[in-house]
């Protein structure tokens, strides 16, 4: 009898066998599970923000550290001193033209209208100039100078206008209207000089030496002469005064109308002539009077030495 068909219990699996699954516990009984045995990174290491302190804390901030600015510097206004005050304001004095017209040479001069008049002489014949300097630059197209065929030098200026004049000699002075004349740098040396003031200018000439002189004065000016003359002929018909007593003379022609004063000196001889009610003072120690018989009954003439 065959026992191929006999039900053979095969157990290999079910009994003699344990299934694995029976056996070994399963891996999540044996072992622990990892967050249970190992604690959590967040329990043991303490956070980066409790340990390390915040950068505001630990640094005290800029402001505190460095003054501002504004307090350790100066102010540039405070340092330096502005411009206006280092700077002189700008005051200029007017300007001044002079004017030097080209001119020929002369040997007299007419003064018709200036303020200040100065005389000069030079070395040579050829060296002569004339130089107006006025205040106002626009008085120029006003001023003229030349010299006419006779050897004048004619200036016409204006009252706010000087005149410097050189020339190696002087024949003949007229002024019209001339505030002060001067004639006194250096020593005038001549065969004659003749001047003539026809206004109220103020008038010193110093240092003359002439042969022949002749003064005639007409307005109501001022005069102060001095220098050596051989001959001396003196003019005051105005109400000016003359003082001709630094004058060095042998002779003196002295003539005195209207109401000015005169004052003459001479060594030898003197000739005077006295009209109205002016004052004439003369001195001469020794001298030769060739005056009139009434003179000495005058009460206006004075001698005095």
């Amino acid at each position: 009898m065959s026992i191929s068909n006999t039900r053979k219990l095969d157990i290999t699996t079910t009994t003699s066998e344990l299934s694995t699954t029976t056996t070994v516990a399963p891996t999540t009984s044996t072992v622990a599970p990892t967050t249970s045995t190992v604690a959590p990174t967040t329990s043991t290491v303490a956070p980066t923000t409790s340990t390390v302190a915040p950068t505001i804390s630990t640094e005290a901030p800029t402001t505190s550290t460095v003054a501002p600015t504004t307090s350790i510097v100066a102010p540039t206004t405070s340092t330096v001193a502005p411009t206006t005050s280092t700077v002189a304001p700008i005051t200029v004095a007017p300007t001044t033209t002079t004017v030097s017209p080209s001119i020929s040479s002369f040997n007299k001069i007419n003064i018709l209208l200036a303020r200040n008049v100065r005389l000069k002489p030079t070395s040579s014949p050829s060296d002569y100039s004339a130089k107006i300097t006025c205040d106002d630059p626009s008085i120029l197209p006003y001023v003229q100078a030349y010299v006419t065929p006779d050897s004048t030098l004619i200036v016409s200026a204006t009252t706010d206008c000087d005149v410097l004049i050189q020339a190696f000699t002087y024949e003949k002075i007229h002024i019209d209207s001339v505030l002060k004349l001067a004639m006194t740098d250096y020593s005038y040396k001549g065969y004659q000089l003749t001047l003539l003031s026809m206004g109220n200018s103020e008038i010193q000439i110093s240092n003359i030496g002439f042969d022949l002189a002749e003064f005639i004065f007409l307005g109501n000016g001022s005069a102060k002469l001095s220098g050596n003359i051989g001959k001396l002929t003196i003019v005051n018909r105005g109400k000016g005064s003359v003082d001709a007593t630094n004058i060095a003379t042998p002779s003196v022609t002295a003539t005195l109308t209207g109401t000015g004063s005169l004052q003459v000196k001479s060594t030898a001889n003197m000739n005077l002539s006295v009209d109205g009610v002016g004052n004439l003072t003369w001195c001469s120690p020794k001298v030769q009077m060739d005056v009139p018989l009434d003179i000495y009954k005058k009460k206006n003439i004075f001698y005095q030495c």
